[in-house]
Parts: structure tokens; sequence; C-alpha cells
């Protein structure tokens, strides 16, 4: 399927990932944060929904969960793509319907909690989109303002 800026992706492939991965985590284009969710469960432990900072390798990855999910085995599938397109297509497109069904079957604010990443997805993505138009750190303008002329 062609998405909203051209590119092809496998939606097929990204509802088997958040149907049966043990670890997802999602890249986007346009910032860098990265939405991480461990849908695993303990008796007293549940589902983990995040937004994290991205991290140079699959090890330093491993690193975070012993840290944050010391309680848990590693996992034993780790999924990590970047998503081509906005957080808001991804949102509205149904793609998260399977991890969101996923998620609620074993507890009751994980949805609460997807949602929330979600939103705040939204908002770095708009925060970055604003960067990018005025030339915040991190982004150049393709068309800088002019010196003004000084005064005669």
């Amino acid at each position: 399927m062609l998405t909203e800026n051209g590119i092809g992706l496998d939606l097929a492939a990204v509802r088997e990932v958040f149907e049966k991965a043990d670890l997802i985590t999602i890249g986007f284009a346009t910032f860098p944060e990265r939405l991480l969710i461990d849908p695993r469960t303990l008796p007293n432990e549940g589902p983990l929904v995040a937004i994290v900072a991205p991290v140079s390798s699959v090890q330093e990855r491993y690193l975070w969960l012993g840290k944050h999910r010391g309680n848990f085995p590693a996992p034993q599938g780790f999924s990590f793509f970047v998503w081509p397109n906005s957080v808001r297509w991804l949102m509205e497109s149904g793609a998260l319907e399977p991890l969101r069904a996923r998620l609620a079957a074993v507890s009751n604010e994980s949805d609460a909690a997807l949602d929330n990443a979600m939103r705040r997805l939204l908002a770095c993505e708009q925060a970055a989109m604003r960067g990018a138009v005025t030339g915040a750190d991190g982004w150049m303008t393709l068309w800088e303002a002019p010196n003004p002329r000084p005064a005669r």
C-alpha cells in the first residue's frame, strides 16, 4: 500500500509486529523520540508504553530495558522500524488497532497510556515541523531572511 508520502508500506507486516513482538520500538523521520511498547506483564507489573530517547545500538536498548524493566527477562523478539509517515496518519490509519487490542487484553490503563503517548508524539512532530520552517536548531532554512540594510 502506498502511504501519504508515496512510500510503500506493508501494513500486514506492521500488524503482525504489533500482534506478536515482545518489544516494539517505532522511530519517526522528523524527530528523534521513539515510541517503545513492551506489552509483557507480570502479576504486579503491566505493559509499558513510553516515549524514549534514541539509542545507538540494540545492546544499549537492552541496558535501558534492564534499568526500567529489570523484573522481566530479556525479550524474545525485538522489533524496531521507522514509521515513514506522520504521527497523525499512524493514529488515523487503524494500524495501531492490533496493538491497542493486545494492550487492552492485559491492562485497563494501557489504552490510555497509548493515547497519551500518541498525543505527545504528535506534539513532538508539530514542534519539529515548526522548527524546520523557522530554521530552529538542527534545521537549516533554504531562504534566510536578508540582513537589514544599514541606515544611510
